[in-house]
């Protein structure tokens, strides 16, 4: 039983570092003008023109 949680544990270790290096790839990428609001969860990313 204890190889199900190593199996797990490496799994989320994988997708935290996937996430990470995609996270850092991903720094220059198109970025909203300024005096745009821009609000951003964790899965949904809005950008609008400031009022």
């Amino acid at each position: 039983m204890d190889w199900v949680y190593r199996g797990f544990e490496t799994s989320l270790l994988g997708l935290a570092l996937c996430l990470g290096l995609a996270a850092c790839l991903t720094l220059d990428a198109d970025r909203p003008p300024n005096g745009a609001l821009t609000i951003t969860l964790p899965m949904l990313s809005v950008t609008a023109p400031a009022p």
